[in-house]
């Protein structure tokens, strides 16, 4: 496997990370199939070793789109927080590697935001008590929820960014979102079984 690139995310697939965060894929990576970044989830199309990386001039953004920006990188910082307590309350082995690999996954695309509007650091928000989700069944529901709410939040706010290449990235980050999704109604479909 020769090292390729994530255009979205920046960050080099080498044989040494290519099966990082499996548990949020539908389809692993395999070393001689790579299909996803295992970093921040994007598909193959978005994988290369020759193409530039997805980059805008944050001084020319709009304050709209550097508002958009923000929401966003506090969206995922949410739910990257939200995955990372769900993977010390969950009681499910598999469900707590499934909620950790979530968790990297969601803090990448809040650093991805962070590059893109030139930000100088990731938000300290209020982390709310998620002890009432005291059950693996009752996480995957909020987890759900959550996945539902950022796939919407980039399909709706899409159309609010200047940029073109936000708009591309917020569409793959969408697919990422939906994947997620599934894996989530799967895993509580399994719970409830």
């Amino acid at each position: 496997m020769s090292e390729i690139k994530c255009l979205i995310c920046c960050m080099d697939i080498n044989p040494k990370s290519y099966s990082l965060n499996n548990y949020s894929f539908l389809e692993k990576n395999r070393e001689e199939r790579i299909i996803n970044c295992p970093f921040c989830g994007v598909g193959k199309i978005y994988l290369d070793d020759e193409n530039d990386i997805y980059m805008v001039d944050n001084k020319s953004l709009d304050e709209e789109s550097l508002k958009v920006l923000d929401h966003a990188m506090k969206l995922e910082v949410f739910n990257g927080e939200f995955y990372e307590e769900a993977s010390r309350l969950a009681e499910d082995e598999k469900l707590k590697e499934t909620f950790k690999d979530l968790s990297r996954i969601e803090f990448m695309h809040a650093r991805i935001h962070k590059r893109l509007g030139g930000f100088e650091k990731l938000p300290k928000l209020h982390k709310p008590d998620y002890t009432r989700h005291n059950t693996d069944g009752l996480l995957l529901i909020e987890a759900s929820h959550r996945e539902e709410h950022a796939i919407l939040f980039y399909e709706k706010n899409s159309g609010k960014v200047s940029s073109d290449v936000i708009k591309q990235v917020f569409s793959a980050l969408t697919d990422v979102e939906k994947q997620h999704e599934i894996i989530t109604k799967r895993d509580l479909i399994k719970k409830s079984n």
